[in-house]
């Protein structure tokens, strides 16, 4: 029995249309190609997080649920402070303050500048630079005060969403570790300590500006996912040039 013209185009058209997919998703899961996993990681990456920070920022400026969240729970927090927590908290955000990180930025790109690492170069400013002009921007136009917990008041006069040492912090960590690990990519035991320890930073630094009454938790939240997105952005476009320009100039 032979099928007509048509019966047999159809198949053939939707077995080309498969491969090409499949074809398309073994190159976005390739580990040995930068776009493939890993651009796909960043992408998948910057997606979520920017997913969380229009959710975040949604909640705050509508006086949702999570505000009354927020309130309660920086009165639990601060009914149970103690004199050497807020002691070892404020060291703790001394240590991660964007001060201390834009110190970071600097050191980092002499030393990007000197071993003519160009297009990590342009990355690391885009991410500190380009970062730190987002966290003031979203400031200005959420425009949060801060929590009412005063004796520990924060010294500086910004306002609360996002908060600047989370969304600075996971940033710098963050581009540093990144750093790190490109150009010479550390034995397996040195990677996992070091990543452990950035996302360790990360996390005490955010604990600590809800302890010290800075901050309230979904400001600390916000300031992670606004710099988790922009740091995605930026190395997935960094991972774009490095790419192209091929692997004698991947730095």
């Amino acid at each position: 029995m032979r099928f007509p013209p048509s019966a047999q185009i159809v198949p053939l058209a939707l077995r080309r249309r498969l491969s090409s997919l499949s074809g398309f998703l073994s190159s976005r899961l390739d580990p040995q190609s930068y776009v493939g996993l890993h651009l796909t990681i960043s992408l998948v990456l910057a997606a979520a997080a920017i997913w969380v920070s229009s959710a975040l920022l949604d909640a705050v400026l509508d006086n949702a649920t999570l505000v009354h969240a927020d309130i309660a729970i920086d009165v639990w927090v601060h009914a149970h402070v103690t004199a050497t927590g807020l002691t070892v908290s404020r060291a703790i955000s001394d240590g991660g303050s964007p001060a201390v990180m834009t110190a970071i930025g600097v050191i980092g790109g002499i030393v990007l500048i000197v071993r003519g690492w160009t297009t990590l170069l342009a990355t690391w400013i885009a991410v500190f630079g380009g970062g730190w002009i987002l966290e003031r921007v979203l400031k200005i136009v959420v425009h949060r005060t801060r929590p009412a917990f005063t004796p520990t008041r924060a010294s500086e006069f910004t306002m609360s969403f996002p908060s600047g040492h989370a969304m600075m912090c996971i940033m710098g960590m963050g581009m540093l570790t990144y750093v790190l690990m490109v150009p010479h990519p550390p034995a397996r035991p040195w990677r996992e300590s070091l990543i452990g320890l950035a996302a360790s930073i990360v996390l005490l630094v955010g604990i600590s500006r809800v302890y010290l009454g800075a901050h309230y938790p979904s400001d600390v939240l916000g300031g992670y996912a606004f710099g988790i997105a922009w740091l995605a952005v930026c190395i997935g476009v960094s991972g774009i040039a490095r790419h192209r320009r091929g692997a004698s100039l991947a730095r």
